[in-house]
């Protein structure tokens, strides 16, 4: 059994050491922006930053839907920002590895999946591993006052010598979702087949949002006309996806994009024929929780829309 076991470690070192990707892969480690499936955004360089981070807004705070201020933060290897604090904020690891640190704390390892709370007023930092692209969804409160002056840079010298620990919240999951799925499908009569919710932040939280849920739908799955009494905001993260408002054209979703369905006003989503698709939903605006569900579209009708956007070249 010897030789065996001898040829059989060998492999795996081959493995690892002949086809990289595997084993990033398997860790999670994104090695060029392209591999990431959210836009970069604007890029930002300079005050407490070091290396390059890019900012994609996602959601800006308004008087309709009350949801706090989100947007899509990515950092390329080895970037990060400086020690700050601000209002609460919730973070949605999405793609890559990176850091996330507060005062007096270990780093801790984030991955594709993650989901943390940072407490307002907390001093902490976030970042990128020095061999993989970082991509993380921030939710924050924008009405905390920091004091003039409170961001500091991340040295070198701290960033080479981090004691860095697992994060102990990260759940292993299908690493072709952006989230851990739920367990077991959900089958309604409001949906025209399985679908899986999981919560993914429960509504009391350090942001101020209300409770998010990630959907999966299987392919070709949408569910039926309805209305949100206190509307409702999608961020797509998986696959793609359709969602339309009553009166207005189809609105196809990729990863990073956003529809908003004003309080009371009719829509469906769901995903493309072509593959799964994933979404965070929040119900905003949480205490008007009524939802009003109607019929559905016509599979002729699912099926005339996504052959509109192959011929358009988009899927």
């Amino acid at each position: 059994m010897k030789p065996f076991l001898y040829l059989l470690i060998t492999f795996f070192l081959m493995t690892a050491c002949c086809f990289p990707a595997l084993a990033e892969e398997a860790d999670g480690r994104v090695t060029e922006p392209d591999e990431l499936s959210f836009p970069l955004g604007m890029a930002m360089r300079g005050g407490s930053f070091t290396g390059t981070a890019y900012i994609a807004p996602m959601i800006a705070y308004d008087s309709v839907y009350h949801f706090p201020q989100t947007n899509c933060i990515t950092f390329e290897p080895g970037a990060r920002s400086g020690w700050h604090t601000h209002g609460g904020m919730m973070i949605l690891a999405v793609d890559g590895v990176g850091y996330y640190q507060e005062e007096g704390q270990p780093a801790q390892i984030l991955r594709k999946g993650d989901v943390v709370a940072c407490a307002s007023g907390v001093r902490h930092w976030h970042g990128a591993a020095p061999d993989s692209w970082f991509s993380q969804i921030v939710i924050y409160d924008t009405n905390f006052s920091s004091a003039a002056g409170g961001e500091t840079p991340v040295t070198d010298a701290e960033y080479e010598s981090l004691d860095a620990v697992a994060y102990a919240g990260h759940v292993s999951h299908d690493p072709a979702l952006t989230f851990a799925p739920a367990a077991q499908a959900m089958n309604s009569p409001t949906f025209s087949g399985p679908v899986y919710v999981s919560g993914l932040v429960d509504g009391n939280n350090a942001a101020g949002a209300p409770a998010l849920h990630y959907v999966v739908f299987e392919p070709g799955i949408v569910n039926n006309w309805h209305t949100h009494e206190g509307g409702q905001i999608l961020i797509a993260t998986d696959g793609v996806g359709f969602h339309q408002i009553e009166g207005e054209p189809v609105q196809v979703l990729y990863p990073g994009d956003v529809a908003y369905c004003p309080p009371g006003v009719k829509h469906w989503h769901g995903g493309s024929l072509n593959g799964t698709f994933a979404h965070i939903a929040a119900n905003t605006n949480p205490d008007r929780p009524g939802v009003q569900w109607f019929d559905r579209i016509s599979e002729e009708e699912l099926a005339a829309i996504e052959a509109e956007i192959q011929d358009n070249g988009r899927e």
